[in-house]
Order: C-alpha cells, then sequence, then structure tokens
C-alpha cells in the first residue's frame, strides 16, 4: 500500500528546490529594512555588522546545500549506474561460463580474465565520489573535450 504524499512532504520539497532563492530574498529584505529604518549611529553599526554576518551565513548554507545535493545526486547515479552495468557484467559473466565449461584451458583463462574485470568495474563503481571525479577531470583535462572543462 502507498503511502499518500502529505502537506509536510511536500512543504519540504518545495523548500529543498528553492532553497538558495528564499534565504538570498530574506536576507535582501532583512538588508532593506535595516536600510530604511531611521536609526542612529550606533545600532547603523550594530546591524550593519549583523548584515555582514547575516549574509556570510546565507552564502555558506547556500553553498552548503549545493554541496549536500551534488552528493546526493552523486549516490543516486552511483546506485543506477551499478544497477544497469552489475546487470551486464552478469550477462558477460554468464555467457564467460558457459563457454567455459568444456574445460580448455584458454577459455578457462578467458573466464578468469573476464571475472578479474566485472570484479575491478565493481569495485570503481562503488569508489566513485566527487574526490574521484576531480582526480579523474586532473588526470584527464587535456584529452577532455572543452565542454567538459
Amino acid at each position: 500500500m502507498k503511502r499518500g504524499t502529505s502537506w509536510r512532504d511536500i512543504l519540504l520539497a518545495w523548500l529543498a528546490e528553492y532553497f538558495e532563492l528564499l534565504l538570498t530574498v530574506g536576507g535582501v529584505l532583512v538588508a532593506m529594512l535595516i536600510v530604511f529604518a531611521e536609526l542612529d549611529r550606533g545600532e547603523q553599526g550594530r546591524l550593519l555588522t549583523f548584515i555582514v554576518w547575516l549574509q556570510g551565513f546565507i552564502l555558506w548554507a547556500v553553498h552548503r546545500h549545493a554541496v549536500l545535493g551534488r552528493r546526493s545526486l552523486i549516490r543516486k547515479m552511483r546506485v543506477m549506474l551499478q544497477d544497469r552495468v552489475n546487470n551486464q557484467l552478469t550477462i558477460m559473466l554468464g555467457a564467460a561460463e558457459g563457454r567455459g565449461r568444456n574445460g580448455e584451458q584458454l577459455e578457462r583463462t578467458d573466464l578468469e580474465s573476464a571475472v578479474t574485470a566485472a570484479r575491478s568495474v565493481a569495485t570503481e563503481l562503488e569508489n566513485l565520489s566527487l574526490d574521484s571525479l576531480h582526480r579523474w577531470e586532473h588526470r584527464y583535462r587535456r584529452l577532455l573535450p572543452r565542454l567538459l572543462r
């Protein structure tokens, strides 16, 4: 039985989608209210300090939200890619194993090579991350098309 989407879930999804925009608009509105308020010099200085702090916090929160979003996206893509690649590797290993049942030494070597390659691909998929992406880009940046740089 599938649970219906609650208003809370809808609101949280909307807030997550427009998080950066909401924080930026909130910061600008606070800054505008402070600018238009008629305050004496001492209060203006304290409020200016608060605005600078608030804008710094907003920038940090927006950056943190973007980093967490990228990590989540990579996690989802890694799971999807692992599923698809593992399905294909299973087919390849099944075919190699079927050929290797005759017992010929050459075919057994091919089967062992296929198993080693499958394990290597699975390991690479498990280690996929932003850091591994940056290392890969750094290593092959001269060979990458200009659009990927």
